[in-house]
């Protein structure tokens, strides 16, 4: 029944409404407050997804043409997470191109 379910549910204030026994002012509060709860989570819901499907979108580009550049900070990865002494020549060869480390025959230059 409705009370069993209410009595087991975790939905919070639903087991002061469906309570066996006569109709009290508490009953009648708790009703009040779980209904409107229910509701304004409803209309709040109702909302969110009507202004989803809106799908308002703004889009505002700014182009500026500079006539010089600063030159932008570079960083350099060392390869910190590993020692390059433990590099295999496998794994030289497969991030050689990427870190520059090739010449250009893609060969493993001599030290």
């Amino acid at each position: 029944s409705i009370q069993i379910f209410a009595n087991t549910s975790t939905l919070h204030g639903i087991r002061h409404v469906f309570v066996y026994g006569p109709v009290t002012i508490r009953r009648l509060l708790w009703t009040l407050a779980f209904v409107g709860s229910l509701g304004l989570l409803l209309v709040e819901s109702s909302d969110r997804v009507a202004f989803y499907f809106s799908y308002q979108h703004v889009t505002k580009v700014d182009e500026v043409v500079a006539n010089s550049l600063v030159f932008p900070a570079v960083t350099i990865c060392n390869l910190n997470e590993f020692r390059f002494s433990r590099l295999t020549t496998n794994d030289l060869y497969h991030a050689g191109e990427l870190l520059a480390l090739l010449d250009v025959n893609l060969q493993i230059p001599n030290p």
